[in-house]
């Protein structure tokens, strides 16, 4: 396996995700862009909804790169960088938590069924699972898309609210945990987790916040 892996590399040499430059699968430069640090987000919806979220990088060309590198081109290496990510978002949230709440269960936000069909899993899922055998949490899976949801790409808050509202659906066969945390690639407005925390919060499951590997408008916190 390892001359099958080596003779592979002399063929297709590794390529910065990002800058396509030979060597590495993110290049020096481009990596300065992909550096792991705590940041924090408030996302809220009137005064009926709120939810800290924890993420590990801010959102940048680079950053989205690796991110469609993952999501649609299933390159190992970019799907590395974001299990990462989202892993070290997760630890840092633990020390965010009250010690009163211990997460029992890690939510990961569902790909749309056509998605998850082209792509040939569930890729938060996924992404999620390093995390969840390092801090012996189990993934759960109880919320699925009840209907098509437009594209999000260039939608404002309120339109991406409007666009979510009622598009998550409960199983009723899920044991309720007691306290589970969120997981998704990406935050931007935070309509999708804000969303899926409400339809959560009906069927008896409490949301303590969520997690990402990426952030669109991030407050840093200290190490």
């Amino acid at each position: 396996m390892k001359i099958f892996n080596s003779l592979n590399e002399l063929i297709f040499p590794p390529r910065c995700i990002s800058c396509r430059e030979l060597g590495q699968s993110l290049c020096i430069s481009c990596r300065k862009s992909w550096v792991c640090h705590p940041y924090r987000s408030n996302v809220r919806h009137g005064k009926e909804f709120s939810l800290s979220v924890t993420s590990s990088i801010v959102y940048s060309p680079i950053a989205q790169k690796v991110l469609l590198a993952a999501k649609e081109s299933d390159i190992k290496m970019a799907d590395i960088f974001v299990s990462d990510a989202i892993t070290y978002a997760i630890r840092n949230a633990f020390k965010e938590m009250p010690r009163d709440i211990l997460i029992d269960s890690l939510i990961p936000i569902p790909s749309r069924k056509s998605a998850a069909r082209k792509r040939g899993r569930q890729f938060i899922s996924d992404m999620t699972a390093p995390a969840a055998a390092e801090f012996g949490i189990p993934i759960i899976s109880p919320i699925s898309h009840s209907r098509v949801v437009r594209d999000q790409t260039g939608l404002h808050f309120e339109q991406r609210w409007n666009n979510l509202h009622g598009a998550f659906v409960v199983a009723s066969n899920v044991e309720n945990p007691h306290y589970a945390l969120l997981v998704d690639d990406l935050v931007t407005t935070g309509a999708t987790l804000l969303e899926a925390a409400r339809a959560l919060s009906y069927a008896g499951i409490t949301v303590v916040g969520a997690v990402t590997a990426v952030v669109a408008q991030p407050v840093r916190l200290r190490d």
